[in-house]
């Protein structure tokens, strides 16, 4: 009884996981390449 209780609460876990953070949240890879790119010439390193 206590197994299938656990099952069932990660099973609930994940469906309101997919919900929060379904496909639609996802950024696009151009996007996130575009940010790396600005944060990197942003910073400046003194070696």
């Amino acid at each position: 009884m206590r197994r299938i209780f656990w099952m069932m609460a990660g099973l609930c876990a994940a469906a309101v996981g997919v919900v929060l953070w379904g496909p639609k949240r996802s950024v696009p890879v151009q996007d996130l390449a575009h940010r790396l790119e600005t944060a990197w010439s942003d910073h400046h390193t003194v070696v």
